[in-house]
């Protein structure tokens, strides 16, 4: 019910960041003052999961993963200040695995939060994203909570995250080595009601085959962010889902250059599971109409669709370097999804 009334203004960023340790950050961004206090939050798992990067965050809970091993997985909720561990996944001994690929999500029909692990194995010829990965699920309101194997994928997908929830649906771009170069190739989902994969038409521009590329969810529609190298943008939004002729290219969009500030920055730590990054990434879509960017993981700016100019968004104890997403807040007892 409190799902239910949950309106815009209670529309949070979640940082994170792993330097000096792993940390989790929650600021609103609809706020009217001009200097957002940032909340750092108060974690119970550290003694457990000192170091942990982040699934994703769906309707008020956060799905957390070891940073070392991808296991344990964890549930949060950053307002009650409740975490629950997931079971431990089991590998078969006789495997090598190379990567994970990760997803946390809920679907409105069945009311149900499920977390999808994507297992790729080392092959003989030691290719580090060779195939016939397994995919196995985990549903919260499980009473056994156990994780399933549902079947072999035949997809490439980049990690280590899923990047956008539509419709019940998780969503991941695969990709395909090319003489050494990345480049991505088609839009997949898993139904989290079916826990089956597909292939979604994706939009009809020239920039999909490469890397800078990314999924984001705007105003409940599957959207897709073309960066080209020279510095535009473009925002595409299916109208329908699942319609390919429903794509429509929204907004183009230059690049922000901010304020040169001498800052020395913090060590990065490696995403072992797949690339994840960019110089420009949307976030969200204010009420006003603003579009959010996280801008080398290091500065905040909205940008006015109606004037074209671009504004930094002042944030109070903002880290130095984080990784930034959506998240509605919520009181939403992590206890009581299990075993609903």
């Amino acid at each position: 019910m409190h799902l239910n009334h949950v309106t815009e203004d209670d529309l949070c960023l979640l940082l994170f960041s792993d330097w000096p340790k792993s940390k989790l950050q929650l600021v609103q961004v609809n706020q009217a003052e001009e200097t957002r206090t940032i909340q750092t939050l108060k974690t119970t798992f550290d003694s457990v999961l000192p170091e942990f990067e982040v699934v994703g965050s769906c309707n008020g809970l956060v799905c957390l993963y070891n940073y070392f091993y991808d296991d344990p997985l964890y549930i949060y909720n950053p307002f009650s200040i409740e975490h629950k561990e997931l079971p431990r996944f089991e590998a078969s001994p006789h495997l090598n695995i190379c990567r994970t690929v990760f997803g946390f999500g809920f679907h409105p029909k069945t009311k149900q939060y499920k977390v999808i692990k994507i297992v790729y194995y080392k092959q003989s010829n030691n290719d580090l994203v060779g195939g016939n990965p397994d995919a196995f699920v985990l549903a919260l309101s499980d009473a056994t909570l156990t994780w399933r194997n549902i079947g072999k994928i035949d997809y490439e997908l980049s990690g280590p995250t899923s990047e956008a929830l539509v419709s019940g649906k998780l969503h991941w771009l695969s990709f395909v080595l090319v003489h050494e170069e990345v480049r991505y190739r088609e839009i997949i989902s898993f139904d989290i009601e079916t826990e089956e994969f597909q292939v979604v038409p994706r939009p009809s521009c020239g920039g999909l085959n490469q890397i800078n590329y990314h999924l984001v969810t705007l105003r409940g529609c599957l959207s897709a962010v073309v960066s080209s190298g020279g510095g535009s943008n473009e925002i595409w939004v299916m109208k329908v889902y699942n319609e390919k002729t429903s794509w429509r290219k929204e907004l183009v969009i230059g690049n922000y250059v901010p304020m040169l500030r001498i800052t020395m920055a913090p060590p990065s730590r490696r995403k072992k599971n797949g690339y994840q990054g960019g110089a420009f990434r949307v976030l969200c879509e204010l009420k006003n109409g603003e579009i959010v960017i996280l801008h080398w993981n290091r500065f905040i700016v909205s940008y006015d669709p109606n004037n074209g100019e671009f504004k930094e968004i002042n944030f109070q104890g903002l880290p130095l370097e984080f990784q930034a997403s959506v998240h509605v807040g919520s009181l939403i007892s992590v206890h009581k999804v299990f075993g609903m």
